[in-house]
């Protein structure tokens, strides 16, 4: 029981110091640098603690100039489509129009919860890219905005897909 008590009080502690500077760890490193040149690919998920995932989307280019979109909404299968060579420009436009490079590295709430939802953006370019994400805990509303924009264009490429769009489906678990 005693251990118990100092382990309980240790991390209320920890929670209410600033955590880059608590187990040797630079959770929150603030910003990202902003990146330069064209996007070369997107991903972004996000998932509960008992539904992996609820969205996903990825954007990369292939081998052969074809810009491939997985798109996932609650299920296991990742949906691969041809779209657009305009996408990863549209989706540079949006970033910067949000300065999504000034995500922060990670976002977390006060106090540790370990259950809810979490969430991870990654947008690569030729020099650099802006990595972000949290658990239980969003960046500020225009920064959040800004991701949301991203996705619901991907969501609007996805739908506007015909059948010779498809590329196959893939599964979490494979990629």
């Amino acid at each position: 029981m005693k251990h118990i008590l100092t382990f309980s009080c240790l991390m209320a502690l920890l929670n209410f110091c600033p955590r880059s500077h608590y187990l040797g760890g630079n959770i929150e490193e603030g910003d990202n640098e902003k990146p330069e040149g064209a996007v070369t690919s997107y991903q972004y998920h996000y998932s509960g603690t008992m539904a992996y995932p609820i969205h996903y989307y990825t954007l990369k280019i292939l081998e052969d100039g074809t810009v491939q979109l997985g798109y996932s909404h609650d299920e296991n299968d990742i949906h691969l489509v041809k779209v657009s060579e305009e996408a990863p420009k549209k989706i540079a436009e949006i970033a910067e129009q949000y300065s999504l490079y000034k995500l922060k590295g990670s976002y977390r709430p006060r106090m540790e919860v370990l259950d809810g939802y979490g969430w991870h953006v990654y947008i690569e370019y030729e020099k650099g890219s802006i990595s972000s994400g949290g658990t239980n805990a969003w960046p500020n509303k225009e920064l959040d905005h800004g991701i949301n924009c991203i996705n619901s264009y991907l969501d609007s490429l996805f739908n506007a897909a015909t059948p010779q769009d498809s590329l196959g489906v893939a599964h979490h678990h494979d990629w």
